[in-house]
């Protein structure tokens, strides 16, 4: 027997407009984005296993994505079949993902930065031009095997305007990308949400 972990896919979670605005700033910043990091035992590194840009600062965007999913928190906690917990920061940063980009199997509570308040539930918040240039980019929630029973994962589609949620501690991946030649306003986007304990 495998479990399989329980995630929400929320689609059309902003409006058309905001949607479309975000997308619009995140193409006008492109030359912040930085390569992405992992904390391994608190410490910041650049691995194969993540290949990917990172921007950490996005004002006015990153508090109006705090907020909006604040406020599902409750729901979050249901649907997730979470235990209720005090919900406290939520993390946040927006990624993109080029031809070949990926991130190999991980949980979010294990390549965060070092600190006492642990992550209960990442959030990730999907947008992209349309029609969708990239193929691939797929999030792979992977279950954990029981007995003898081969581990078996679903694969989510990272679709635009969607915002898809699930237990930190719940082993996943980002398949690589596929997207020769396409332009930069192309690319496989995401803002990456965890909301830590109290």
């Amino acid at each position: 027997m495998a479990r399989l972990f329980p995630y929400m896919h929320i689609h059309n979670f902003f409006s058309d407009e905001l949607n479309a605005e975000i997308l619009a700033y995140a193409v006008k910043r492109q030359l912040d984005f930085k390569q992405s990091v992992i904390y391994s035992r608190g410490v910041k590194k650049i691995l194969d296993s993540r290949i990917s840009l990172t921007l950490k600062d996005f004002e006015p965007y990153k508090t109006i994505i705090q907020e909006s999913v604040r406020k599902r928190i409750p729901a979050l906690i249901d649907g997730l079949k979470i235990s209720k917990f005090n919900a406290g920061e939520i993390e946040t940063e927006f990624v993109c993902y080029a031809d070949g980009s990926l991130f190999k199997a991980h949980i979010d509570t294990a390549v965060h930065k070092k600190t006492d308040k642990p992550r209960v539930i990442s959030a990730v918040y999907y947008l992209h031009s349309l029609p969708r240039k990239f193929e691939g980019g797929n999030l792979r929630i992977h279950t954990i095997s029981i007995g003898e029973e081969k581990e078996k994962s679903t694969d989510i589609s990272p679709d635009n305007n969607s915002l898809l949620a699930f237990p930190s501690f719940a082993p996943h991946e980002v398949r690589p990308v596929i997207a020769p030649g396409i332009d930069f306003k192309d690319w496989r986007f995401a803002i990456n949400c965890w909301i830590l304990k109290a």
